[in-house]
């Protein structure tokens, strides 16, 4: 089945790191014009879908390092592609993310990305807040202010979450010492977080509606206004179906592969063993149709 008969919005990836592990692989796919892409659930299901640029609306690229795209954007810009960036800067210690640059290189990313292709384009997300034995209520007050003051260079705009328990990643959380945040901790921290985002000129808004905070309007990551005020495209604001209840997201195409990340973040609700997510990494061929 081929997804070409209406333009539709490409999610590169909520699976997995495109940017960071896969541009190479994503890049020949646009050369090519299609990829195809296997239903998670049922891995013999397999559709194609179009990445010709009459056929796509936007790419949103969801990533936690750009550096391996970035030399790929001009390629992007040339064959008249719209594209804009959900990029995730937590500065949580290697305890949590073993697999990721040290926080000042990943900043250093953000920011010449955003010199790239202006900071509108670059969402930031603070994604997931986590509250942990090491990583308390002050923790994050602190981190969040020294990360917005860093970023706001780069963007105007964050989405924060608290993480999400998926029974998978359970023991993991217990190992850090995982803490539920009360009513009132949470409360605190949206206060001191607004607060600190507002001194910086950054917008806040929550991932979806799974957060309950009072003064933080809930946001959508794949937003029609958003793609509308960039690139005066009129898109449907219908929820996508295949997104969790809690999600707002408009309908999308994922091209990613569950798995298949190798960051090694410890909450990571995409890869349930790394070292199979390694193993993938390292044998993968960019020429393959499909991740």
């Amino acid at each position: 089945m081929l997804f070409g008969n209406r333009r539709h919005v490409i999610s590169a990836s909520r699976r997995t790191d495109v940017p960071a592990f896969y541009a190479e692989w994503f890049m020949d796919k646009v050369r090519k014009g299609v990829c195809k892409v296997a239903n998670p659930y049922n891995p013999s299901q397999v559709k194609e879908v179009s990445l010709r640029t009459e056929d796509v609306a936007a790419f949103v690229f969801w990533t936690r390092y750009a550096r391996p795209i970035r030399p790929f954007l001009s390629e992007l810009d040339a064959r008249g592609f719209n594209y804009y960036f959900l990029y995730t800067v937590t500065g949580y210690p290697r305890s949590h993310e073993p697999g990721l640059p040290l926080s000042p290189e990943v900043i250093d990313d953000f920011l010449r990305l955003a010199e790239r292709i202006g900071q509108e384009k670059i969402i930031w997300r603070y994604d997931p807040v986590i509250i942990s034995a090491g990583l308390d209520i002050e923790f994050h007050i602190r981190n969040f202010r020294r990360l917005a003051q860093r970023l706001s260079a780069g963007t105007k705009n964050v989405i924060i979450t608290f993480v999400k328990r998926y029974r998978h990643i359970e023991r993991a959380l217990e190992a850090l010492g995982y803490v539920h945040p009360s009513p009132h901790q949470r409360l605190v921290l949206e206060e001191r977080l607004r607060t600190a985002a507002s001194e910086t000129g950054i917008a806040v808004k929550t991932c979806g509606e799974r957060d309950s905070f009072s003064g933080i309007t809930s946001g959508k990551c794949i937003d029609e206004r958003r793609l509308k005020d960039l690139f005066g495209l009129e898109l449907s604001s219908g929820k996508d179906p295949g997104q969790p209840g809690e999600c707002r997201c408009i309908r999308s195409v994922d091209i990613g592969r569950y798995g298949s990340c190798v960051h090694g973040c410890v909450y990571c609700y995409a890869s349930r063993s790394f070292s199979q997510a390694a193993g993938y990494y390292r044998e993968h061929d960019y020429r393959a149709e499909m991740l």
